[in-house]
């Protein structure tokens, strides 16, 4: 791979930590570039071990390293992280070293806001995840009512089997259905999209076995009338993550 980036003119840079089961932080580096065969490319260079506070000058630190390390520090066009004061601290260290290829500013009063806006790329894709989140907060108490609901009906064998001759029953094609995660919002749009078309027959099982919460169901018609309209609402969010997340075609075009 070194030895065929010794050809790449220019590379655009994206980095992310990532935290697995094991409690082990993992600071990720990856590049795209056009490849001299004229087609797009994208590699994984780097995955290391960040045991340290996710700080500006260790995330710094790393990122060079990797970079260093494949020959690409004269060659990177744009650096995208998320939005994150350590990842802004970060870019102050690595954009005196990153010049190689953009050089510095011409004019010298902007010099910092002028390459940091042509270097430095926010992650559209978690803008759209904290503006979606900050959405979901104020409908909580409703998409807690289908997550209790989902919970209620995977925790128990007998009760999927049940649910599972139930939709045979009513004529309906069975399936389960898997918990949205708080950490990928669009989870909760796909929750949604797989749980409405099986309105009736959910709502029935659940209430006749999970029974009445203060002397209401659990899921109540105005539960799904929220989950119809916020189905809709992040769909729009959804197709744009998906669009702004494409690997083999220019996305930063796509956010004007």
């Amino acid at each position: 791979l070194i030895e065929c980036l010794k050809s790449v003119s220019s590379v655009c840079l994206t980095s992310d930590i990532w935290s697995g089961n094991a409690k082990e932080d993992y600071l990720s580096v990856a590049i795209h570039f056009v490849s001299a065969d004229w087609e797009l490319e994208k590699r994984v260079i780097g995955l290391r071990l960040i045991d340290v506070s996710h700080s500006g000058a260790n995330i710094a630190e790393r990122v060079q390293s990797v970079v260093t390390e494949f020959g690409l520090k004269d060659k990177v066009f744009s650096v995208t992280l998320d939005n994150a004061s350590s990842n802004a601290s970060a870019m102050a260290r690595l954009i005196p070293n990153f010049l190689g290829y953009l050089g510095p500013d011409p004019e010298p009063l902007g010099t910092e806001r002028t390459v940091r806006g042509l270097l430095h790329q926010h992650c559209a894709c978690q803008i759209i995840n904290l503006i979606v989140k900050s959405g979901l907060k104020r409908i909580k108490s409703y998409l807690e009512a289908f997550r209790t609901a989902i919970s209620y009906l995977n925790t128990s064998n007998q009760r999927i089997a049940e649910f599972h001759n139930f939709c045979l029953v009513k004529g309906v094609a069975p399936r389960k259905f898997k918990l949205d995660m708080d950490v990928r919002w669009n989870s909760t749009y796909i929750m949604l999209k797989h749980l409405l078309p099986y309105r009736s027959t959910f709502s029935v099982f659940i209430g006749a076995n999970y029974g009445l919460v203060n002397g209401e169901p659990l899921l109540s018609d105005g539960h799904w009338s929220i989950a119809d309209k916020m189905m809709k609402f992040l769909e729009l969010f959804y197709d744009s993550t998906i669009a702004l997340s494409g690997v083999y075609y220019p996305t930063s075009p796509l956010m004007l």
